[in-house]
């Protein structure tokens, strides 16, 4: 499933329902297995919303906000990207030459005055969520720039286009939510550094442990606690020189789709 973000733009489990057979019903005794008894529960399939509203995987449980405030942050569902920080690339002037520009970090609870639980500096990120009833779990999450970086020059009357742009996702980190922890996979499949364009999609992350996966994940790209993995130094874009007539005064925006394909053994 596929979800897509505009990079300007804005950027646990629920209890499984149980049934069970109705109290008082009496089981046949068995002569060869005297004073056992037997105790039943069923699962049922969960009902998904449209919104995921738990929040998003913090990246320290001791440290870091567990509660985002917006309730529309996250779409919720069996298997999908659920949702990914909006990425604000720092301000630059008006050039002909090649641009390199950091993302700025994201703020958890950007908009709520007094927020006790206010993150300041937390890194980008992404999150996904597989919660198949399946036995292999093995899938691949990848981003593609999708839009080139656009500007609507209404005093020109056109659109300006720059073509070209990478964008580079550093310093990738797996987080597991905690009700899913021991079920988080291996951080082999983690590419640390991968760079997007707009030729096609760049792999991210790939689980290959069949029985691992399950429940809700976020990469972050960047450490606020680790010196080594700055968060303002973690995402960068990178634009070609040379396109004079497209780069004006003004605010541009980029289109990045992520995906989450299943992927598992033959």
């Amino acid at each position: 499933m596929k979800l897509t973000h505009k990079l300007a733009g804005t950027a646990l489990l629920a209890a499984i329902a149980v049934a069970a057979t109705a109290p008082g019903v009496t089981k046949a005794a068995d002569p060869a297995a005297p004073g056992v008894g037997e105790g039943e529960i069923e699962f049922t399939s969960k009902t998904y919303g449209t919104y995921d509203t738990t929040g998003v995987v913090p990246p320290n449980y001791t440290s870091q906000s567990t509660v985002d405030t917006d309730s529309t942050a996250l779409l919720d569902g069996p298997f999908l990207v659920q949702g990914m920080s909006k990425l604000v690339f720092n301000s630059q002037s008006a050039t002909t030459g090649a641009v390199t520009s950091w993302a700025k970090p994201t703020t958890a609870n950007a908009n709520t005055s007094g927020a006790t639980d206010k993150v300041d500096g937390r890194a980008n990120w992404v999150q996904f969520k597989d919660d198949r009833q399946v036995d292999d779990h093995g899938y691949e999450l990848k981003a593609v720039i999708s839009q080139n970086f656009q500007f609507n020059d209404t005093a020109k009357g056109k659109i300006r286009n720059i073509k070209g742009a990478q964008i580079t996702y550093g310093n990738a980190n797996l987080v597991a939510d905690k009700d899913n922890e021991a079920l988080k996979p291996s951080s082999t499949g983690l590419n640390r550094a991968t760079t997007v364009n707009e030729t096609g999609s760049e792999l991210i992350f790939k689980n290959q442990e069949e029985n691992k996966g399950r429940g809700r994940y976020a990469v972050y790209f960047g450490d606020a606690e680790d010196a080594t993995q700055k968060p303002e130094e973690s995402v960068k874009l990178d634009l070609p020189a040379n396109q004079a007539e497209e780069i004006m005064n003004g605010k541009y925006v980029a289109k990045i789709t992520w995906t989450l394909e299943a992927t598992p053994k033959p």
